[in-house]
């Protein structure tokens, strides 16, 4: 797929400018070792601890990525859009980043205390209240490295966004082989493969911008700047939180309704149906600065038509590749004890196929100034999203989540086109079916992978 366009092959109009090319092979081959470790990991935590330990550990960290979610205030999204208006220097953005961060931080874990008070036996049921008091000490890290990473994806610096991320996922993998399959440590041992994954990416972040001088003490610190990110980043944030919700709201309801053992058997198969977005991540990751430093509304529609029309239609051929492969899958990766993930994954895929152009289409228009038009999109799902999960989880089991996912998916996927048609007045063929040009492109790619492998 893309990974072959690092080589010399003509690429006309589809170089895309600027190494936009360059950037999502980086982000892709990221995202592809990214998957690998993830299987690894999702294995070793499937296999030790088993569905229902699983499900207990799937909650726990659950926490922190709610809080993390609720309360960033959209500081990352406006940190990589103020960048590329080359407003404020690098220096204040990351001092004021770090300081906001912190307190933040302090916040967050204030409430998240209060949280387990208050929803211990509602959502959190058979959790130890130890597990969720300890998964919060890794907010400060999760906050600070994502608001400094933000700074080297608004710089399209994406070598050193790619390998921070990587880092946290080889940290998470080796702290699960010794702390859960050498010592035994279950679920325990999981929780401080999880805190290793916060910590790491974040003394590597440190080491980056001490290279690059990039100062990040308090004097640096803008209230303007903070002033400027509430005024963008709270409808971004809004925006994220429906998302996480439409993301992960079905993991919360099967936990009040069903047991822990169903969250950790609906938790395996969203985690293998979601490495779907493969395709996406990568290349939604590079669009969102480039639109951002755009000044050319006819470049940015005629970039983010091609992406979104040519992510759909490989995300629909491994989709079906999936499709066919996930019994098999299932069988060899997590056992007979996940053999229901399969089903669920299958109904999952649907959804999940059209919501990868749907991202695509979410960074273009947070890119041009507009997050509020996904915050609108994301309300009206997230609705229909929490009523269809109550509705058939009491009926269908996991099974309903799965379906109630899949609908939601492909409703925002209708309404994000729709909107960035008659936002951008750009035509719905042209951005949904792929082209004779785009034809030719996936023909060059062939022949020149079959010239080299004669070689």
């Amino acid at each position: 797929m893309f990974v072959f366009c690092k080589y010399d092959v003509e690429m006309d109009e589809y170089t895309m400018q600027n190494g936009f090319i360059k950037n999502s092979l980086l982000n892709f081959n990221r995202n592809i070792l990214a998957i690998l470790l993830g299987f690894a990991s999702s294995i070793i935590i499937a296999r030790a601890l088993g569905p229902e330990k699983q499900g207990i550990y799937t909650l726990v960290v659950l926490l922190p990525s709610m809080l993390f979610t609720f309360l960033n205030i959209g500081i990352s999204s406006a940190s990589v859009y103020y960048i590329g208006r080359e407003k404020y220097s690098l220096g204040t953005i990351v001092s004021t980043n770090v300081f906001l961060a912190l307190v933040i931080s302090v916040i967050s874990i204030i409430v998240g205390v209060l949280c387990i008070g208050l929803f211990k036996d509602v959502f959190f049921k058979s959790v130890p209240v130890a597990y969720l008091l300890l998964i919060l000490s890794s907010l400060p890290f999760l906050f600070v490295t994502s608001f400094l990473q933000a700074v080297f994806q608004g710089l399209q610096a994406f070598g050193i966004f790619n390998l921070v991320s990587i880092c946290g996922s080889i940290a998470n993998l080796l702290f699960l082989a010794v702390g859960v399959l050498f010592l035994k440590l279950g679920v325990m041992g999981a929780i401080t493969s999880f805190l290793a994954s916060a910590i790491t990416p974040l003394l590597l972040l440190i080491v980056f911008l001490k290279k690059r001088h990039i100062p990040i003490g308090a004097k640096y610190v803008s209230k303007e700047f903070i002033k400027d990110c509430l005024m963008y980043g709270y409808k971004a944030h809004l925006s994220n939180i429906l998302a996480f919700l439409n993301y992960r709201i079905d993991i919360l309801i099967i936990s009040y309704f069903l047991s822990p053992m169903a969250v950790g058997v609906y938790n395996v198969a969203v985690s293998i149906a979601e490495k779907l977005w493969i395709v996406s991540q990568p290349v939604s990751a590079v669009l969102f600065p480039r639109i951002s430093s755009s000044k050319d509304d006819a470049e940015r529609n005629g970039l983010t038509a091609k992406v979104t029309r040519n992510v759909l239609f490989l995300s629909i051929v491994v989709g079906i590749g999936l499709f066919f492969v996930s019994d098999l899958l299932i069988g060899i990766m997590f056992g007979e004890k996940y053999e229901a993930a399969s089903k669920l994954i299958k109904i999952l895929l649907i959804g999940i196929t059209l919501f990868s152009a749907e991202r695509i289409l979410s960074n273009d228009l947070a890119g041009r100034g507009k997050p509020e038009l996904n915050l609108y999109t994301s309300l009206f799902t997230v609705v229909i999203n929490i009523i269809l999960n109550l509705l058939f989880i009491p009926k269908w089991s996991f099974y309903g989540a799965a379906t109630a996912t899949s609908v939601a998916y492909s409703l925002t996927f209708i309404l994000k086109v729709w909107l960035f048609c008659r936002t951008t007045g750009s035509d719905v063929f042209s951005l949904l079916f792929i082209n004779r040009m785009d034809i030719e492109l996936y023909k060059s790619f062939s022949n020149k992978l079959i010239r080299r492998e004669k070689n």
